[in-house]
């Protein structure tokens, strides 16, 4: 089982158009266009073949061509005629969710969630171990043995189904175990679970995992391009534009908690160190929704950003007193455009960020690509 569908491309990882290979053109660019399709419908819902060739600007033969070959490979599914008003009748192309499932993994300082997630984000099955600061192995442990019976309940078309599991991290999960000390570390582990189960493995953080979720499953298909923040042991986050995370799982690469931001101190703080527990006092929230609104604001300096969208695994009394505090001091701010900041509630986050999780491997095997 190699994870590949008959047919298709966009399951062969990325190819860049560089490549002196013969055909290696081609080939990468079917695989640009067969992720476009399927982003389109995902977004969309459903669409006839003559609007992914209005949306997509492909030929109309080879919208044709390419919403064949997702059929055929059991990723689309092709309804009943529709007829209009005028002209023939369409038939609307949509995902197909048996088409492909993930396994989601978060692990947390107190317990490990697991979702198993169709192609269209229904959880076929979900698992939950209570567990204080789990160790390495006990996670390792766990996610082979829910993998391994989900590969042992499937029959031979439903295993090739199964392709990959995504891991989501929330800083602070394993305490001192001196095992998953780095990223490095904890990747390298995962990547041998899934060698062993012939899988491909993502891991990331919490962050962006449920920043994943957003973008597929929430508010993501309506809006493009906004501010990502995310609330747990540490804020995190970063720009999503053109429907693409700009942000790194930790502080090696970008990321809105390596923001300086003030915190009633001699001097400036990171914003990742504002994090508050979910019983903080209202100070805390009241330094905590200051410290994002200067995020922002550095933000919006740089880059368009009429969009912030927050989320964490907080109460949902304390996420919404959050808001209402941040509103408040993003209005505050003497800044060009500050009337203009949309602070929303994101959507996802509190449901399942095993859920999240899964979205990873959805995110690079079937997304665009830059």
């Amino acid at each position: 089982m190699t994870g590949h569908i008959p047919g298709t491309t966009v399951l062969r990882g990325s190819l860049s158009t560089n490549s002196a290979r013969p055909g290696t053109n081609h080939v990468a660019l079917r695989a640009v266009n067969e992720r476009l399709v399927l982003s389109l419908i995902r977004t969309h819902g459903s669409l006839s073949k003559a609007q992914l060739a209005e949306l997509s600007g492909l030929a109309a033969q080879t919208a044709s061509v390419i919403t064949r070959s997702l059929i055929d490979a059991g990723l689309l599914i092709a309804g009943s005629p529709v007829k209009g008003k005028v002209g023939q009748p369409f038939v609307p192309l949509s995902l197909d969710p048996a088409g492909a499932s993930f396994l989601g993994v978060h692990i947390s300082q107190h317990e490990i969630r697991t979702a198993h997630v169709n192609f269209v984000g229904q959880v076929i099955s979900e698992t939950t171990v209570a567990s204080v600061h789990p160790t390495l192995s006990q996670v390792t442990r766990h996610v082979r043995d829910v993998a391994s019976r989900i590969l042992d309940a499937s029959d031979i078309a439903d295993r090739s189904r199964f392709q990959a599991i995504g891991v989501s991290i929330a800083c602070g999960s394993f305490g001192n175990d001196p095992s998953a000390s780095s990223w490095i570390e904890l990747e390298a582990t995962f990547q041998e679970i899934g060698r062993s189960l012939d899988l491909s493995v993502n891991v990331s953080s919490d962050a962006l995992a449920a920043c994943s979720a957003e973008l597929i499953y929430g508010l993501g298909p309506t809006v493009p391009d906004f501010l990502y923040v995310f609330l747990d042991n540490a804020v995190g986050g970063g720009l999503v534009q053109s429907r693409r995370i700009r942000f790194s799982r930790d502080d090696t690469g970008p990321n809105l908690g390596k923001l300086l931001v003030p915190s009633g101190k001699t001097r400036p703080v990171p914003l990742k160190a504002l994090a508050i527990p979910s019983d903080a006092s209202a100070n805390a929230v009241g330094q905590l929704a200051d410290g994002l609104a200067y995020a922002i604001a550095s933000c919006a300096a740089l880059v368009p950003c009429q969009t912030v969208i927050v989320d964490g695994p907080l109460p949902a009394h304390m996420l919404r007193l959050i808001m209402a505090k941040l509103r408040s001091a993003v209005a505050r701010l003497d800044i060009p455009g500050a009337a203009d900041i949309s602070a929303r509630e994101g959507s996802m986050a509190r449901k399942s960020i095993a859920m999240g999780a899964a979205c990873l491997p959805l995110l690079d095997r079937y997304y665009p690509e830059e």
